[in-house]
């Protein structure tokens, strides 16, 4: 009977090797350092938040996607119990 060959059963070579260490090099590192946002922490939600009301993209923030999911449903739930505004009052 033939045996699937699988890649963890595989070849031990120098390109597995020289792969692995190219992966390994481009993990990106967080900036922030930030897992946990409180929506009742107004200071650490403003950070986030432009002079309009808007939630800053992640391009800007450096935040990991997971992270700028936690901070979008944070901000929006404290804009739900009035802990921030939605819009500044410059722009009512």
């Amino acid at each position: 009977m033939r045996q699937k060959f699988t890649h963890a059963q595989g070849h031990k070579s120098q390109g597995n090797k020289s792969l692995s260490n190219a992966l390994a090099s481009k993990k990106k590192v967080s900036k922030n350092q930030v897992v946990f946002f409180d929506y009742r922490d107004e200071r650490k939600l403003k950070r986030f938040i432009n002079d309009q009301g808007k939630i800053i993209p992640r391009r800007i923030t450096g935040l990991s996607a997971k992270e700028q999911n936690l901070l979008t449903h944070s901000v929006k739930w404290a804009r739900f119990l009035a802990v921030i505004p939605y819009v500044v009052d410059e722009y009512k």
